[in-house]
């Protein structure tokens, strides 16, 4: 039985940690599915996933193949067999969409040559295959993707776990992402009457909508929807009309749901967000906090659906790291209580041959993104593969970089897989059951990420201000400074749930709905810590006047400055970016930040039971004093770290109870080394270790930590400065593989009544004391076996 519990898997009544990997059986021949599958499980993988493409199992309208009969690699009844039989999970990912670069994202030709109301061709979006737009509700596509569900889903309902490997099943793929692209809106008589129905159930009637948009209709049948999303237009109608895709996606989804709910599969499902976006050698998340606000409205029509992203970075390292938190936090804003996060797409491969992959940006990826608290990692792609002729939307070649290639060979990063398939077998359980330790909360304001059909001048000035100030400012600053946060969605957020976080910071641009200004009053008037950055709202929405948190705090922008954007802290000089803001300042404020002329462009107000910091100068991470400053105003804030270590490295915590994890991280080409200061799970004082020296880690390394974690036999890990990969307890004796960099020390501490240590056969010291036991040894790089009796 697969139960989804307190935001991880549950399979068989026990915590389950789901480490996958992406093995296409459709790009192989049948007689390399046990070779690939057994590279799966020698990479410590527990599940395998793969798309069942449309388009390959149903070539001709009305014929399906699932047994191999026109072709052997369409064998899928088979394949699952070889699943089972290599002891492995199965995630089922099937459409209608596939995308994954097949020809029409894997939708049927015939189906988009003989039915053309199903689709609008896009303009070509430079280098990508996806051009192939669908009118999600169109009769005619509903009509033929329940046909495809009819087919399919009994299939896989005869291998629903316990009576076979499947455990996940996707609905679709990376839903909205071709439309988005090509900012390409669906105009379908459907759609439009859709859209006219989402307006009567807003605004009841005519007289209010025309209120609202400065309109004059005679009645709702004579409203249709924007020819485009030039900024220039009324704004109410643009917030409505990016709020009616919301409801049109997630509608798209209950209706796939309701033919899967109908099929006798009783599996949770997953919907897959677009993320990441390739710029040069990076692929970046900026866009992510936007396309994740496309499936906002899935849990209300689904409301167990499991989000998971595609994080494709490329090159991980210290310039896009925090895309992995600002990314994760987003998808758990929207995700309903207990359900998990996971990543359906985790680099483990890429599409094309450049840039190259390399070990560390796997190891990085992975332990990062269990760190940040996803329970649910799938490679994508662990095995390469060959498309067959006109199948595949860039050729037959398919080789993706991935970890196996096609002939089942390992290739270099596989190591990486292993190893952390190795923490996945000795920690999962462990790991599944704990929850990330945050510091401080993100407010995050929807309409300013409710963009993605919009354009124009004011649209694009938005767009540079989140990427500048926000996702490359304030969000990667606080994640510089090892200040951990979640997200919270301050229109859906009540005030009362807004009271469990002491302090809110909020990206803010000159407006915000008067809804949400009343909100965020009544946060300080509770006893709440609002950071305010890098403006005070003073429109609302439709970028009217609209004063509340203004009057709340008594104070009004004076001017803003586009030029010569330094400001001061004493004597000190600060460059910013964007712009500052300065302000009148109320006599029970204190100015912490002025300008060349002496304005305050920083005010810190105490307001009834809380306070507001309102920092008036856009922030990026252009010098690294940026990062001394959040860290300066944290502080001021009342803001500090769960967990202490030096500036270069990273740390995030997972606690469960009396146990956890550190996630130590060095996302530097340089090695680096700390101590740690933390209070352990299970403990109440702060302690410090290792007890002499420092932790180090080479370059691009992370180190897994367990933390007061229990073993069988009842002794606990408390600490250990370097990784433990694998641990094997007998009655007389723990043997631990263990890993440390070459020449430094690695210090591991067990609550332990064992008394002596060996390593690699050799005794070595051991200090004990009361129910404990301290080993210190030298690492040479490579695993080393530590034996405790």
């Amino acid at each position: 039985m697969i139960e989804l519990q307190d935001g991880y898997f549950i399979i068989n009544g026990k915590p389950f940690f789901v480490y996958s990997g992406e093995l296409h059986y459709f790009r192989l021949p049948p007689k390399l599915w046990p070779l690939h599958l057994k590279r799966a499980k020698e990479a410590g993988l527990n599940t395998v996933s793969t798309y069942i493409p449309w388009s390959w199992h149903e070539a001709k309208e009305g014929q399906f193949d699932f047994t191999g009969r026109t072709h052997p690699q369409k064998n899928l009844k088979r394949y699952l067999e070889e699943v089972n039989k290599a002891g492995l999970k199965f995630i089922a990912r099937i459409g209608p969409v596939s995308n994954a670069e097949l020809v029409n994202e894997g939708i049927p030709g015939w189906l988009l040559e003989n039915y053309p109301e199903v689709f609008v061709r896009g303009k070509e979006v430079t280098n990508l295959p996806h051009v192939t737009l669908l009118s999600y509700h169109n009769d005619t596509f509903q009509k033929y993707v329940g046909k495809w569900y009819d087919k399919v889903l009994p299939i896989l309902h005869e291998n629903e776990y316990p009576n076979g490997p499947l455990i996940l099943v996707q609905l679709d793929n990376e839903i909205g992402m071709v439309h988005w692209l090509n900012k390409a809106a669906d105009y379908s008589p459907n759609t439009e009457k859709m859209y006219r129905e989402f307006l009567k159930d807003k605004y009841s009637n005519i007289t209010a909508l025309n209120r609202a948009y400065h309109t004059s209709h005679a009645d709702f049948s004579a409203v249709r929807q924007p020819s485009s999303g030039a900024d220039t237009q009324n704004k109410n109608l643009l917030w409505d009309w990016m709020s009616f895709y919301q409801q049109y996606y997630a509608r798209y989804y209950q209706l796939l749901f309701k033919h899967y709910n109908g099929s006798g599969v009783s599996l949770p499902v997953l919907a897959n967000i677009p993320q990441f976006y390739d710029f040069d050698v990076r692929g970046r998340g900026v866009f992510s906090p936007m396309t994740t606000m496309m499936f906002r409205d899935f849990p209300q029509h689904v409301p167990k659906v499991i989000f998971g992203g595609a994080y494709q970075m490329r090159r991980l390292d210290y310039e896009n790291f925090h895309d992995i938190s600002i990314t994760t936090e987003v998808v758990k804003m929207i995700t309903s209580p207990g359900v998990p996060s996971i990543c359906a797409e985790l680099q483990t491969g890429i599409m094309r041959d450049r840039p190259r992959l390399y070990a560390p940006d796997v190891e990085l990826n992975l332990k990062s993104c269990m760190g940040h608290g996803l329970n649910a990692l799938n490679c994508y792609m662990f095995s390469g593969g060959k498309n067959e002729p006109e199948f595949g939307a860039f050729g037959t070649y398919h080789e993706w970089q991935a970890p196996v290639n096609s002939a089942g060979q390992k290739q270099d990063h596989f190591p990486a897989l292993a190893e952390f398939g190795d923490i996945v077998k000795t920690f999962g359980v462990q790991v599944s059951s704990t929850k990330k330790k945050t510091d401080t909360t993100i407010g995050f304001y929807p309409y300013y990420y409710t963009t993605e059909y919009l354009t124009g001048p004011l649209i694009e000035a938005w767009e540079w201000k989140k990427m500048q100030l926000f996702y490359d400012g304030l969000a990667r600053l606080l994640q510089v400074t090892n200040l951990n946060y979640s997200f919270a969605d301050l229109q859906k957020t009540s005030v009362e749930e807004l009271k469990q976080y002491p302090s809110l910071w909020v990206f803010t641009m000159d407006f915000m709905d008067a809804d949400t200004q009343d909100k965020l009053v009544a946060y300080v008037k509770q006893g709440g810590t609002l950071v305010l950055n890098p403006g005070l709202p003073e429109k609302d929405q439709m970028l009217e006047k609209c004063t509340i948190l203004a009057d709340y705090l008594l104070l009004r922008t004076e001017t803003t400055i586009k030029k010569n954007l330094f400001f001061y802290i004493g004597k000190q000089d600060y460059l910013a970016q964007g712009e500052i803001n300065t302000f009148t300042c109320p006599k029970n404020a204190e100015a912490i930040a002025t300008t060349r002329e002496g304005k305050a462009c920083g005010i810190r107000i105490a307001r009834d039971k809380g306070q507001v910091l309102l920092l008036g100068f856009g922030l990026n991470h252009m010098f690294d004093y940026h990062a001394d400053l959040v860290r300066y105003f944290a502080k001021t804030a009342g803001v500090k770290p769960s967990v202490e270590v030096s500036k270069d490295l990273h740390a995030v915590l997972r606690t469960g109870g009396d146990h956890g994890f550190l996630f130590l991280a060095n996302y530097h080409d340089a090695v680096k080394s700390t101590k740690v200061r933390l209070i352990i799970p299970g403990e109440n004082k702060s302690s410090t270790f290792p007890s002499s020296g420092e932790i180090t880690l080479s370059n691009r390394r992370c180190y897994v930590i367990p933390l007061n974690v229990p073993l069988p036999s009842g002794d606990r890990i408390r600490y250990a400065a370097g990784e433990i990969l694998t641990i094997k307890e007998s009655n007389k004796s723990k043997i631990f593989d263990v890993r440390g960099e070459p020449g430094t020390i690695v210090e591991i501490e067990l609550k332990t009544d064992a008394r002596r240590a060996s390593l690699d056969g050799k005794k070595i010291p051991a200090v004990a004391r009361a129910g404990a036991l301290r080993i210190r040894f030298e690492a040479n790089g490579a695993r080393q076996r530590l034996e405790i009796s």
